[in-house]
C-alpha cells in the first residue's frame, strides 16, 4: 500500500506540475536563446527566439486562446523586427521566414496551451479521487469517511459489528527530528503499520499540524477484539516513535470504537476527519 514514485507525480497538484513545467521550460528557452546569442546569430533571430517565452508563459497561465493570442502577438513582433530588412531588400526574401516563423508561434502556443489545459483536467481528477496520504502512504481522511460510511451501511444491514482503533501523536514530538528526518520516519512508520493489520484491515493518516492521527478499521471486529488491537497498536507506534529519536513524552492517546454501540463517538471522529479533508483541499 506504500505509495510509489508513480502515485507521487500523480498527486502533483496543477499548482506544483506547472511549476515544474515553468522552470523546466523558461531554462531550456533561455538556453537556447544563449547558445544563439553565442553564436552570433542575427540578433533578430535571436529576439525571434525569446518571443517563445511569452508565449510559453501565456498558454502555461491562460491555456490555448492565450497561447493563440501571444502567439499572434510574437508574429506580429517579429514581422516589425523584420520590417527594416523588408523595406531594403524586399519581402520576398523572407516570405519563407515570416510563414516559418509564424507557424512556429502558433503551434506552439495552439499545442502547449492544448496541452496545459488537458494537464490541468488530468492532475484536477485525480486530485479529487485521491486517498492516499502523502507523508505515509497510508490512507487518508477521504478514505476514513468514504470506508466507514461503507462499514457503517454493511453493519446496519447485515447486523454486524465493525471497530476503528485511533491513535494521536502529538506532532511536537518530531521537533527534534530534522525536516528530512521527520519525513523518513513517517514514511517508515507508514509502511510499518501497513504491513502489520490484516488484509481486511485500513490504516488512516491525516494531520492538522497539531496532531497525526492514526486511525485502524477494522471490518467484522467486536469490543473484545477492538481492544486486543488497541493495544498492540499503541505498543507498536510507541516503540517504532522512541526508537527513532521521536520525544514521546507520554503514551499516545488511543481509544477504539466499536459500531453500533459508539455511534456518538464514531460521527465525533467523523467530523474530525471531515474538517481534515477540507482543509487539505483548501
Amino acid at each position: 500500500m506504500t505509495a510509489t514514485l508513480s502515485d507521487r507525480v500523480a498527486r502533483l497538484s496543477y499548482r506544483q506540475a506547472r511549476r515544474v513545467l515553468l522552470i523546466t521550460g523558461l531554462t531550456v528557452l533561455a538556453f537556447v536563446a544563449a547558445v544563439s546569442y553565442v553564436r552570433r546569430v542575427d540578433t533578430v533571430e535571436v529576439v525571434a527566439t525569446l518571443l517563445f517565452l511569452p508565449i510559453f508563459l501565456a498558454f502555461v497561465y491562460r491555456g490555448l486562446r492565450g497561447g493563440v493570442v501571444a502567439a499572434l502577438v510574437a508574429t506580429g513582433i517579429y514581422a516589425a523586427l523584420r520590417t527594416p530588412s523588408i523595406e531594403a531588400i524586399g519581402i520576398g526574401e523572407f516570405t519563407g521566414l515570416l510563414a516559418f516563423r509564424s507557424a512556429s508561434y502558433l503551434i506552439f502556443g495552439a499545442l502547449g496551451g492544448w496541452s496545459t489545459q488537458v494537464l490541468e483536467g488530468s492532475l484536477d481528477k485525480l486530485a479529487l479521487y485521491d486517498e492516499i496520504d502523502d507523508e505515509t502512504g497510508l490512507y487518508n481522511a477521504r478514505y476514513l469517511l468514504h470506508q466507514t460510511d461503507l462499514e457503517m451501511a454493511r453493519a446496519v444491514r447485515y447486523q454486524t459489528l465493525f471497530s476503528v482503533v485511533a491513535l494521536d501523536v502529538p506532532s511536537a514530538a518530531f521537533h527534534p527530528l530534522s525536516a528530512r528526518q521527520r519525513r523518513a520516519v513517517l514514511r517508515d512508520l507508514g509502511r510499518q503499520l501497513a504491513e502489520g493489520v490484516r488484509a481486511v484491515d485500513h490504516v488512516v493518516h491525516a494531520s492538522d499540524g497539531d496532531l497525526h492521527r492514526l486511525v485502524a478499521i477494522l471490518p467484522e471486529t467486536g469490543p473484545e477484539g477492538a481492544e486486543i488491537f488497541r493495544g498492540r497498536f499503541d505498543e507498536r507506534v510507541r516503540l517504532f516513535l522512541t526508537g527513532r529519536g521521536v520525544a514521546l513524552e507520554s503514551a499516545p492517546a488511543t481509544r477504539a470504537i466499536v459500531f453500533p454501540g459508539g455511534d456518538v463517538e464514531m460521527e465525533e471522529l467523523r467530523a474530525v476527519f471531515r474538517q481534515l479533508e477540507a482543509d487539505q483541499n483548501r
